[in-house]
């Protein structure tokens, strides 16, 4: 009887917290869409030099504040179990190449899109929001963690297909990758970034529910290789 009371007030907690984080990622919407409209707005007018500096990183801080509000809300209903997503075949060269073309721009040329094996099979089964979603994460996230190039890639693996976002940094402990993927959790070789904490852990919980899985494995002769894998025989669940 006293643990299936304390399993009911876990699961009241839980709600609650959801529940919370839910309102709070609303409730800061608003604001930030409005500072964010306003530095865009003021961006399109000539400015003195003292003041253009100072409103692109109102603008730049914006954006980044609008994207964890985002994520913190997402993270907190896959955790839940409340999580919307559209499975179907999604081709594997398109989505690295619309994830490409919209990250560039922010890559100041250091984002890489080698040209896809001949043998990669056309299609996986995901959510194309979601995984756009994982693939923005790992690119801000690289670029943050490496001064060098960032190459997105894709393979083949027995029964997996497995996108790579490869970078040429410090690297992450072995010790360290399952800390990494915590919410608000980051391990030494992520000191003094400015990414989110909570970018990992949220790829970590969007591929689950897409059945897919996140590892982080050493490049050769140093960086990260971070690891979307989808199953080949993985087929959506029927309507």
């Amino acid at each position: 009887l006293a643990f299936n009371h304390l399993q009911e007030r876990l699961a009241i907690a839980w709600k609650r917290e959801s529940s919370f984080v839910d309102g709070v990622a609303h409730a800061l919407r608003t604001p930030i869409t409005l500072m964010s409209g306003h530095a865009q707005r003021l961006q399109r007018h000539p400015l003195p030099v003292e003041l253009q500096r100072p409103i692109s990183v109102i603008a730049s801080e914006a954006r980044r504040m609008g994207l964890m509000i985002t994520m913190l809300r997402d993270l907190s209903r896959a955790n839940a179990g409340r999580l919307d997503l559209q499975l179907e075949p999604l081709d594997v060269d398109q989505q690295l190449l619309i994830a490409y073309e919209r990250l560039a721009l922010v890559a100041d040329g250091r984002l890489l899109l080698p040209s896809p094996a001949s043998e990669l099979p056309s299609t996986l089964i995901a959510d194309h929001r979601r995984l756009q979603e994982c693939l923005d994460a790992l690119v801000r996230n690289a670029l943050l963690d490496s001064e060098g190039s960032v190459s997105l890639e894709a393979s083949i693996e027995e029964d997996w297909i497995v996108l790579h976002v490869l970078d040429s940094g410090s690297g992450i402990p072995s010790s360290e990758r399952s800390l990494e993927l915590q919410r608000f959790r980051s391990g030494t070789s992520s000191a003094g970034l400015r990414g989110s904490e909570i970018g990992l852990s949220l790829v970590d919980a969007l591929l689950k529910a897409m059945a897919g899985s996140l590892q982080i494995v050493d490049v050769p002769g140093g960086g990260v290789d971070c690891q979307m894998r989808f199953r080949r025989s993985f087929s959506p669940p029927s309507p």
